[in-house]
């Protein structure tokens, strides 16, 4: 009898989480990745806005990269997680290109600036 009870406990949690929204894709321009060693950068990641001077790179595969963006700078930093950032710039581009963990991005300047205002 108990086991009969657990089971129709449970069926009304179930019930709610299959009506709850979904979130849909991020909002943002595209930004060339490469999510794995050796792939070749492709516009499949996108860049949203999180304000204060952050940003998020959604990867396909719904993953993500939240990066810090110091406009006065330029510099960039990983904002969480304890995979190691190295950066790279291309002035004549205005184009950035960092690395954190595996995967590589290359993020224009200018949408940067204004993801993080």
């Amino acid at each position: 009898m108990s086991t009969r009870i657990s089971k129709f406990a449970l069926a009304p949690a179930v019930l709610i989480a299959a009506c709850a929204p979904e979130s849909g894709a991020p909002e943002g321009p595209s930004v060339e990745c490469a999510l794995g060693e050796g792939e070749t950068l492709v516009s499949d990641c996108v860049l949203e806005a999180s304000g204060g001077g952050t940003f998020t790179i959604h990867h396909p595969d719904a993953s993500f990269q939240r990066i810090r963006f110091d406009a006065e700078s330029g510099e960039l930093s990983a904002a969480d997680g304890a995979d190691e950032m190295a950066v790279s710039t291309d002035p004549k581009a205005g184009t950035l290109e960092f690395t954190i963990g595996g995967a590589r991005y290359r993020v224009q300047r200018s949408a940067l600036l204004a993801a993080t205002q």
